[in-house]
Formats: C-alpha cells, sequence, structure tokens
C-alpha cells in the first residue's frame, strides 16, 4: 500500500470519528434540554390575594395579611398548627398530603408568608416535580422553637426544607419553612 492510500485512510478515519463526537455531543444535549423541560425550575410567585372567605382556615385570618416572605414570626398572622397535632404530626401529614396529590390540603399547613400565593399555584408548581416519598429528620427543640428537617424525594433529586414552628402560650404556629436542611 502507497503513503499516499495510508494518509486517505487515516484522514478518513479522524473526519469519521470527529462526525462521531459531534452526534454524541448532539445527543447528549438534547437530553438534557428534555430532562430540565420536563421539571419547571422553582419560581417565586407573586402572592395572590384570596378573599378572607377562601383563606386556609389554619391561617388565622385572611390570606391577605399574610406577611412577606422575610417578615419576622408575627402569631397574630402565622399558620396556626390545627388542634391536637404537634409539629412532627403537622410535617408528617404534609408530606403525605404532596406524595397523595393532596395539594390544597397539604397548602393549608404552609407558613403563611409562603411564595406561592394560593392552592392552585401551589399544586401547578410542585405537581411536576413527582414526589413519591416524604421524610423526616428528628425534631430539635429550643425552648419555645421546634425545627424538622423534611425531605422530598423526587425522580430527580430530593428536596429538603427545614420546617419552623414556634409555641406561643399553648398554641404552635407555623413560623417559616426555609429550603435546606439535613435529614439523617
Amino acid at each position: 500500500m502507497s503513503e499516499q492510500t495510508q494518509n486517505n485512510n487515516q484522514q478518513m478515519i479522524v473526519i469519521a470519528l470527529v462526525v462521531i463526537a459531534a452526534l454524541l455531543a448532539a445527543i447528549v444535549g438534547v437530553v438534557i434540554y428534555q430532562t430540565t423541560k420536563q421539571v419547571p425550575a422553582p419560581t417565586a410567585a407573586a402572592p395572590a390575594v384570596e378573599p378572607a372567605a377562601t383563606a386556609p382556615a389554619t391561617t388565622g385570618g385572611s390570606a391577605a395579611a399574610a406577611s412577606a416572605p422575610d417578615a419576622p414570626f408575627d402569631a397574630k398572622t402565622a399558620t396556626k398548627v390545627p388542634a391536637g397535632m404537634t409539629p412532627e404530626q403537622v410535617v408528617r401529614t404534609y408530606l403525605d398530603d404532596v406524595v397523595a396529590g393532596k395539594y390544597a390540603e397539604a397548602y393549608a399547613f404552609l407558613p403563611a408568608s409562603n411564595s406561592y400565593g394560593s392552592a392552585t399555584a401551589f399544586e401547578s408548581q410542585v405537581k411536576p416535580y413527582g414526589i413519591t416519598k416524604g421524610n423526616m429528620g428528628k425534631p430539635v427543640t429550643d425552648g419555645d422553637t421546634v425545627t424538622i428537617a423534611a425531605e422530598q424525594v423526587t425522580p430527580q433529586m430530593p428536596i429538603t426544607y427545614t420546617w419552623t414552628f414556634k409555641k406561643v402560650g399553648d398554641q404552635w404556629y407555623v413560623a417559616s419553612r426555609t429550603m435546606g436542611g439535613s435529614v439523617q
């Protein structure tokens, strides 16, 4: 075989490898693009004001009275823990409701300052994640405050929130729910 024929064969092999690499890169790009389109990224919705008659009973009043996300705890506007329930039961029930697709029931447990604005907005944002399981960490008590990390398992990755409850007198309130935490 002549040297010219060998050079041509090597050039053809290099060209074929470059074409294959480009095709593989394109396929990986399409797969990543489709995966990111299946589950929408979390977005902060502007809180919608609901009429007082449709506000969740556990908020202690109108949804219009809900505080801003960074507002300090205020028992007058905070979500009340339903009578007979502990903070642990609230988190467990919330997780079970989300897994069961009972989004309106789960929404009622969220802090009054949540960014979803309504049970319908909450459902439209949370449902696409396909949450299949909810895990709870051990409650940590510090005086009149209890914090509980809760993990929502999705096909893509777990999402963890830390719930904070505050007791005023004999009544527990949901003070906050912030992203992050560790379930051990």
